[in-house]
């Protein structure tokens, strides 16, 4: 790669591939440290914390405008002491600073830029700067900081006061649990829907697979078919749309329009996680084969392109190749007609829209299905094995053409809150796509992850791995993601060394994140380092929230392990945040998935060994996400399962706090649960 400076600042010593980009700006860059502070009050500077990603798109346009100019550079030297995040790396930095963004401007985003006092409280914040109104920023700011400082220390203490409110506790709402409020829940939400495109009815469109598990898990319970029609929509309107990768299989990060068509190209482990998860469990639920298909598809395309030798995933794969973003993807006309047969070409030109001008801009076409496969054979005239064979031979072409370009960057940091999800989607698709490899391939992970991530010796959980050193302390969201991928590795496996995993991790979490007087949970460890506001995050956006997250596993792992305080401390959780679900339903969706398991109650299966896996199989396919289903075993650690074998077949139902008389058949379980879930 080609420098404009010669010389590298601090971040040379990074491990991050985002800070290491930035290793050879003209900038003075240093890392988030003490030392960095401690050279801003010594000098009485304004501090720049700027804040991105190494997939990030702006980012990288940011840095080649303003970053790599060494005219900005010396104003910004001049001015300011100036500080790199890679918020991957510290999401409890970010977080703070984008609270303060949003307060400031309304809006949010990344590249995030906030301008800091020498003590970290913020005065100033926005995203993407264009490099002349970047400067004169930087010169303005600090030229009034040095001759007016009294105003900005008014300003900062009245935005400090206001990002406390921020993250002040929510008062606890008595509980009153009604499946009234279920319905009602999913009124509000389908008020946002978009019934032309699937997902919320806005522009830009981000895929939000927790919500689309939140729909799955209400109409398990009330047969609405609103939300089954909503549900298919969704699902085939993204894999359809440019926002999927038709040829290597995975999803970009999300689609700048309201169609899921023109998507910003960078691929992000944590979208394909969830989205792996959600189509494995849509398939068993509807039988649709081709979300078997998306599932496969982008599990094969984690493994080729994300998988690190050590067994773990990688983070990301950028947007922008050969300074174009998504050029890696995208084909001219002239491309195509190079590589295909005038046949596979006519079938590409077809069923992707293929146009000389191009269907996106610059003369670049966006592959993305825009007829079904029974269209495609009706209009071109052919047997469905002649559509099959067509699509094949052409997307091999079309992915050889891919494999002799520049590919986009990739970030080989691995992200142990990301690896969580992933454990969640293979041992989920293990059980729902009904696969004993993909089973091992989730037990070989949870086993990479617990070797990488927690050291036994001093009993911690470290989040990030990079050029070789595991580093970083975990927060909540690795602590979660973990717990409810082991959780379900074990409810996809039967092998209890998983439960016992998750209960180490979680009473270290609660050691480390939870607050009995104010029942919150914090996202940074009390041990740390502490920033200038204590962020408690409760939202449920790309990913569920992490205290929804920990509050589920709190849930699971008080019905396996008898232990209520988990439930309790669960129950506290939620309550503090109820009126945030009869506000905003869909950025609570994983809360109300938490509100509707107890309003229902748990559900346990425990099954003789008359059965099968494939019975097993049958409850977890067409039940809500929180029924528990396993084999009977006198010797278990799990109070649910000790049942003493009988000579007939039986089957042990229990939900909330009432257990049934033990059945014979499927049929007669069916039954007891169907009674049980019934919203009617």
């Amino acid at each position: 790669m080609k420098h404009s400076n010669n010389t590298p600042n601090k971040l040379i010593h990074s491990k991050s591939p985002y800070l290491l980009q930035h290793a050879y700006n003209p900038v003075d860059w240093q890392s988030w440290s003490s030392e960095a502070w401690a050279e801003a009050k010594e000098k009485n500077k304004l501090v720049l914390v700027s804040i991105g990603y190494s997939a990030c798109h702006w980012c990288h346009v940011m840095e080649h405008e303003s970053f790599e100019d060494n005219q900005t550079a010396e104003m910004m030297n001049l001015a300011l002491v100036n500080i790199k995040v890679d918020r991957e790396e510290r999401p409890d930095v970010d977080m703070v600073y984008m609270d303060a963004c949003q307060l400031m401007t309304g809006r949010g985003g990344w590249p995030l830029n906030a301008i800091c006092l020498p003590d970290g409280r913020p005065v100033y914040a926005g995203t993407y700067f264009p490099k002349a109104q970047w400067q004169q920023i930087v010169m303005e700011l600090s030229t009034q900081f040095q001759s007016d400082p009294a105003k900005f220390e008014d300003y900062a203490s009245k935005l400090f006061q206001d990002l406390q409110k921020l993250n002040a506790a929510l008062p606890s709402q008595e509980l009153q649990f009604s499946r009234k409020n279920i319905y009602d829940f999913f009124e509000l939400y389908a008020k946002d829907i978009d019934w032309q495109e699937g997902g919320l009815n806005r522009s830009p469109k981000f895929m939000l697979p927790n919500q689309y598990e939140y729909v799955l898990d209400y109409f398990l319970i009330s047969e609405d078919i609103q939300a089954k029609e909503f549900m298919h929509l969704s699902l085939l309107k993204m894999f359809n749309g440019g926002i999927y990768d038709t040829l290597r299989g995975g999803f970009y990060r999300y689609s700048t329009d309201k169609k899921w068509f023109a998507p910003h190209f960078e691929k992000m482990l944590y979208d394909n996680a969830q989205l792996i998860a959600l189509y494995a469990r849509a398939y068993s639920w509807s039988n649709a084969s081709v979300y078997k298909d998306v599932a496969l598809e982008s599990i094969e395309f984690c493994k080729r392109e994300l998988k690190s030798a050590n067994g773990a995933f990688y983070a990301a794969l950028d947007a922008d190749s050969e300074g174009i973003e998504g050029r890696f993807y995208v084909f001219t006309k002239t491309e195509l007609l190079q590589v295909l047969s005038p046949e596979e070409f006519e079938f590409a030109e077809q069923l992707y829209g293929i146009t000389e001008s191009g269907n996106w801009e610059h003369g670049l076409n966006i592959l993305h299905t825009q007829l079904a496969p029974l269209q495609m054979i009706e209009k071109l005239n052919l047997s469905s094995q002649q559509y099959l064979a067509l699509l094949e031979s052409m997307k091999q072409k079309l992915f050889q053409l891919q494999e002799k370009r520049e590919r986009p960057g990739l970030d080989d940091k691995i992200i142990l809150c990301w690896n969580g999800l992933m454990l969640k989607a293979l041992a989920v698709s293990a059980l729902h796509l009904q696969s004993n490899a993909l089973l091992a391939e989730a037990v070989a992970l949870e086993s990479a992850l617990w070797n990488i991530f927690y050291q036994e010796s001093t009993q911690t959980l470290k989040r990030i791995h990079a050029k070789g050193e595991t580093y970083i302390d975990a927060f909540l969201e690795d602590f979660g993601c973990f717990i409810e991928g082991q959780i379900q590795l074990y409810q996809s496996s039967g092998n209890e060394m998983y439960i016992e995993r998750a209960k180490i991790l979680t009473n270290k979490a609660l050691e480390l994140f939870y607050n009995k007087d104010t029942q919150q949970l914090y996202f940074a460890p009390n041990n740390g380092e502490q920033l200038i506001v204590n962020k408690s995050d409760n939202t449920d956006d790309v990913i569920s929230s992490p205290n929804s997250l920990f509050a589920h596993c709190l849930m699971d792992l008080s019905l396996h392990t008898g232990n209520i305080e988990y439930a309790e401390i669960a129950k506290g959780l939620l309550s503090q945040n109820m009126s945030q679900l009869e506000k905003y339903p869909a950025w609570n969706t994983n809360w109300i998935r938490l509100y509707m398991e107890y309003a229902i109650g748990q559900i346990t299966v425990a099954l003789s060994n008359h059965f099968s896996e494939g019975d097993i199989f049958k409850f977890k396919s067409g039940l809500p996400s929180w029924v528990h289903v396993g084999k009977i075993n006198p010797k278990s650690t799990l109070a649910w399962l000790q049942h003493n074998e009988s000579a007939e077949p039986a089957i042990y139902v229990c939900a909330g706090n009432q257990c049934f008389e033990a059945v014979q058949t499927l049929e007669q379980a069916f039954e007891i649960i169907d009674e049980v879930v019934s919203m009617g």
